[in-house]
């Protein structure tokens, strides 16, 4: 699908001028049918004047790619063979993108809905920034226009972890000011191509959850920023592919949280894991969520002895 040529009129996108930058709003998916066709539907009426849409298929079962091939036959989509999770999977989107000419990737998960302006805002401050290398929107909660889920990420000194700025809060003029960020959640990141031939692309040892955070530290590790964009906004649904309380995504986040500190902080991981993990234990704990104490303990030994091994049904 491509917006490069639309009719002229009243409501249409002006036709791009030579130098406007190509983006590709990448999407990934995975047995999110009905997510998956609003997020396409609600990023095909962006008002940005040159980007394609392109969705990347983790071997969905549920008839996500004959629907959106019916209902969007003009999409460019590709299907992986099996799930590759969330950083294995994006980086399929994004090496067809780079190899199709774009000059940014926009990450989109497939449980998102966006503002029409979205995408041309993060542009515009993307131009006027050639220091940030990513750059975040305002992320409220679906149906909540007020709640905030994430204004970027910062690092929190104890317990020590990088937690979202604004998570939970009413939004306000605290979260209107551009910043820059440490950190950037794979939710929503419109990435510069520079920073994919600088960096490289997601860590693939990553299944779900803190591949953005890592990515994150490598691109700000090589001189880049990461900038937060409030006038850019959108809605996320939140942990769809997963459940939000469910032992599959203890296990996959715990697993993810043992590569990440043994990754980022390879000398001395163990004294802030070790920190992080008892207040995540004790704080559960209290809320009496026992069930959930086996798959964050099976999850953390698998992230921490064996990184490569994706998931635990692969």
């Amino acid at each position: 699908m491509t917006h490069e040529a639309l009719d002229s009129g009243k409501n249409s996108v002006p036709r791009p001028a030579a130098n406007v930058p190509l983006v590709y709003v990448v999407i990934l998916t995975w047995n999110g049918r009905d997510d998956t066709l609003e997020c396409i539907k609600s990023a095909s009426e962006l008002r940005y004047p040159r980007y394609k849409i392109l969705v990347v298929d983790n071997a969905s079962t549920d008839g996500t790619l004959a629907a959106i091939n019916t209902l969007f036959p003009a999409l460019e989509t590709v299907a992986n063979p099996r799930n590759l999770g969330f950083a294995a999977g994006n980086n399929v989107g994004i090496r067809y993108a780079l190899a199709h000419g774009a000059d940014y990737v926009l990450l989109l998960n497939n449980d998102v809905v966006v503002d029409t302006h979205l995408l041309g805002e993060l542009v515009a401050a993307s131009q006027s920034r050639p220091d940030a290398g990513i750059l975040v929107p305002k992320i409220y909660y679906f149906g909540e226009d007020k709640r905030i889920w994430s204004a970027g990420a910062q690092w929190r000194f104890f317990p020590p972890r990088v937690t979202m700025i604004g998570l939970g809060q009413e939004d306000g003029p605290a979260f209107n000011s551009p910043r820059q960020l440490e950190y950037a959640t794979g939710c929503a990141m419109l990435i510069r191509r520079g920073v994919f031939e600088e960096v490289g692309l997601l860590d693939p040892d990553f299944f779900m959850y803190q591949e953005d955070y890592a990515f994150s530290y490598s691109v700000r590790k090589a001189g880049f920023n990461i900038a937060y964009v409030p006038s850019a906004v959108m809605w996320h649904k939140v942990s769809k592919s997963t459940g939000e309380d469910s032992p599959e995504k203890w296990y996959l986040w715990a697993q993810s949280i043992g590569t990440l500190y043994r990754k980022l902080y390879p000398r001395c991981y163990p004294i802030p894991l070790s920190l992080f993990v008892i207040w995540v234990i004790l704080r559960e704990m209290a809320k009496g969520k026992f069930r959930f104490m086996c798959p964050l303990a099976s999850g953390l030994r698998r992230g921490l002895s064996n990184p490569h091994t994706y998931h635990k049904d692969s």
